[in-house]
């Protein structure tokens, strides 16, 4: 078994919903977003994926996310967008893209800042 990882950064604001204090108000963070693939077996390259088109498609998947206001985008406009939602998002956005019989989307990390983090365990990755 193995796996790799790729982060990305995002820019993004938002304004937490069924909350009081500090997250009920409109701010933003430096939000770190890692996606972590697994596979049973290595390509011909000896690759799991290449890192370069991991990272691609994890990029195009948050770029709509960039310097934006979350709480107007979809899925977010009605969920509410928490690290814990937008780790969620993002694995099942990435699973779409690249899980197949041998690769599988294992884990979304998304940290708000240093010490706050939200990971995301598709369903489908425990069995792989």
């Amino acid at each position: 078994m193995w796996e790799i990882s790729t982060e990305t950064v995002v820019a993004a604001a938002h304004q937490l919903r069924h909350t009081t204090g500090e997250g009920e108000r409109l701010h933003g963070h430096n939000w770190r977003i890692r996606a972590v693939v697994r596979a049973k077996e290595l390509e011909v390259t000896g690759w799991v994926l290449d890192f370069n088109h991991l990272a691609a498609v994890l990029r195009t998947l948050v770029e709509p996310y960039e310097h934006a206001f979350l709480n107007e985008i979809s899925p977010f406009d009605d969920l509410n967008p928490t690290a814990e939602n937008l780790a969620r998002v993002v694995a099942e956005g990435l699973a779409a893209k690249l899980d197949d019989e041998r690769v599988r989307v294992v884990r979304v990390d998304v940290w708000e800042n240093d010490a706050c983090c939200g990971t995301f365990f598709p369903a489908e990755s425990a069995s792989t």
